[in-house]
């Protein structure tokens, strides 16, 4: 399997690995498993709300003494299934996930000592280092062995320590993501307000089985998942400073519904990178690699129910939740999830003009076993078609104009609409049974059911709608599509603005034929002219899709200039040319400028990197010529 897939294979796992398993199967033995119920004898993990220091601070001097020990971990309540496993505790204090928080103001020394307590495994500790540093090589610990770190903090910034079970070199056996917590380092005289949120999973495989090739899996922000995650509740106005820190071994693109966000910094274990103000950017998801961080800043303009989330399927959705847990009543969602529950206040939507009216139906087509979703504007689709209709129809909108959208469910499931990255009511966010404001809640949309949302459009630029029910099969199913929204007296013309959707044709893709972009294979060949400026639109959209453009002129690099992200146009000094772009994660946009400078062939590239994508072949003109 190439880059592009192996670059969420992470998020794939999730389900291969037998995380979605038969409710039967899933009642099997694992090693790792407390059922609900029972009780192993072992100390409790305490939930850490990283909002406590941990260690003993003096003269400038913090004193911390960690040791792992085995524990006791429940991620939803305290009568619900757990993990037996391994976690860091302060000697003398219950072990916690998070890892105790360690917080200093720079200038201050840290005299740490950790402690191997694993009988038969060495541990390698990462992150008792002086910042910032290329690189951190570890330390390693043999069964039963301490080491004793004296070091100056160095540089303000958001980091993190983790301990890794094996060698430096060696195989790990599971995974131990839920052995790391949040190191912040503060300016001197402290840093203004601030939460933090530690991403911390655990991932053991069982034995092997040939029924069960699973695992017990938790997936939380600081030590809880959705919906026992704790309640951010703001006011109106409110200026919001979180730290997020990502200590696991995956990606994750973090959404913020409703909202935009400023992204201040981005860093790891060893160095933090802190903007200035003209290198901020405003996003609505920011994918997050593996084991980095980053801070953000943003103000609730409105009131109601929004959610922070990681925007993989597989990381939200509730065939995540631990086995013999109680399934009933629950929530559509379950892991990294935070809720926000903003206060009434005053709003900031703006509407202009006469509103417009739209009406979009969701469609289900079969072919043998398997099943198709895919939204339409008009309802009479023809029976029996398979994969018509996706993307769904472009929706254009108009800056500061409302747009009521009523989606009739044709389907035989029941669905709920997101309209992605625009700034609206909550009622109308479109998470079922959780956005609510003004006395409205989205609803489920049961089979033959309809509901009309309100859509503002606050600002210019590329979004997407889609399902945000049953968010696995609806995605890969095809329920998702194209927004644009045009400032006032702004035309979109499809010869010089082009959408490129990128999303999945099934539920576990394995290779770049089970992709979609733009709900096809082959894409058209495109003419243009020297001079000529040519808007892409990227949309990361499937259930874990990853994605990035890169152009070739006869062969050779030929660059494209970044644009805008999420809808936002970045800063200028980010405005810049690349040959190929960055990667975006599910939930992102991205778009860029293509202004081909002289005749020839030209080549875009769509996908992770040009042996895993999809290319399409522009014929660029002369001037004049036709």
């Amino acid at each position: 399997m190439k880059t592009l897939v192996r670059s969420c294979c992470w998020a794939i796992l999730l389900l291969t690995s037998g995380m979605l398993t038969s409710p039967v199967l899933a009642q099997s033995y694992h090693p790792g498993l407390i059922p609900a119920g029972t009780s192993p004898g072992l100390p409790k993990v305490v939930i850490n709300d990283n909002r406590t220091p941990g260690g003993t601070y003096r003269e400038g001097v913090l004193d911390i003494d960690l040791v792992i020990v085995e524990a006791d971990w429940r991620i939803e309540t305290e009568d619900g299934p757990g993990i037996r496993l391994m976690a860091i505790a302060e000697r003398g204090k219950a072990p916690s996930i998070p890892a105790p928080l360690i917080r200093v103001e720079e200038g201050t020394r840290i005299k740490a000592r950790v402690t191997n307590s694993y009988p038969d495994s060495t541990i390698t500790v990462y992150g008792f280092i002086s910042r910032p540093q290329e690189k951190d090589s570890g330390v390693e610990l043999k069964p039963g062995e301490s080491h004793e770190f004296d070091f100056l903090v160095g540089e303000a910034g958001t980091y993190f320590y983790y301990l890794k079970k094996g060698l430096r070199l060696g195989r790990k056996t599971g995974e131990y993501e839920q052995l790391a917590g949040a190191f912040i380092v503060d300016p001197p005289g402290g840093s203004p307000p601030d939460r933090i949120f530690v991403i911390n999973i655990y991932n053991s495989p069982v034995i092997p089985d040939e029924y069960l090739p699973g695992r017990v899996v938790g997936l939380t922000i600081n030590g809880l998942s959705w919906p026992y995650t704790e309640r951010i509740e703001p006011s109106v106005g409110d200026t919001l400073r979180w730290r997020i820190i990502n200590a696991s071994k995956r990606g994750h693109p973090m959404h913020l519904h409703g909202f935009y966000y400023d992204v201040l910094s981005r860093g790891g274990i060893s160095k933090d990178e802190i903007y200035s103000a003209e290198n901020r950017r405003s996003v609505v998801t920011e994918l997050m690699d593996e084991q980095t961080t980053i801070s953000m800043e943003w103000i609730p303009r409105r009131e109601g129910n929004w959610l922070f989330h990681c925007h993989l399927s597989f990381h939200v959705s509730p065939d995540i939740r631990l086995p013999t847990a109680d399934q009933s009543g629950h929530d559509h969602m379950a892991g990294l999830v935070l809720g926000i529950n903003v206060k009434p206040g005053p709003s900031d939507l703006i509407s202009v003009g006469e509103p417009k009216y739209v009406t979009l139906h969701a469609n289900e087509f079969s072919s043998d076993s398997l099943s198709s979703y895919a939204f339409s504007i008009v309802s009479d689709q023809p029976p029996g078609a398979f994969r018509e209709g996706i993307p769904g129809p472009l929706l254009l909108l108009k800056k500061h104009q409302s747009t009521f959208v009523t989606v009739k469910n044709h389907m035989s499931i029941p669905t709920g609409v997101h309209w992605h990255g625009l700034e609206i009511d909550s009622w109308s966010d479109g998470v079922p049974m959780w956005s609510a404001s003004n006395g409205m809640v989205s609803p489920i949309m049961e089979p033959g059911a309809e509901f009309t949302y309100k859509l503002s459009a606050m600002r210019s630029g590329t979004f997407m709608y889609h399902s945000h029910l049953n968010d696995i099969p609806q995605l890969a199913g095809g329920l998702y599509g194209p927004m644009i929204v045009l400032e006032e007296g702004e035309v979109f013309d499809p010869v010089f603005d082009h959408i490129y959707s990128v999303g999945w044709k099934v539920p576990l893709p394995s290779s770049i034929e089970e992709w979609d972009l733009n709900g096809t294979d082959v894409q058209p060949n495109m003419t243009a002219h020297v001079g000529e400026s040519h808007r892409l639109r990227l949309i990361s959209i499937g259930p874990a899709s990853v994605a990035r453009f890169w152009a070739t002129r006869n062969g050779e690099p030929f660059p494209l200039r970044a644009y805008a992200k999420d809808g936002a146009d970045l800063p200028l000094n980010q405005q810049v040319e690349m040959d190929m772009s960055p990667f975006i994660g599910a939930g992102e946009t991205m778009d860029y400028l293509f202004t081909p400078d002289e005749p020839g062939t030209y080549v875009l590239g769509i996908g992770s990197d040009p042996t895993f994508g999809w290319s399409q072949t522009w014929t660029v003109l002369p001037v004049g010529e036709e």
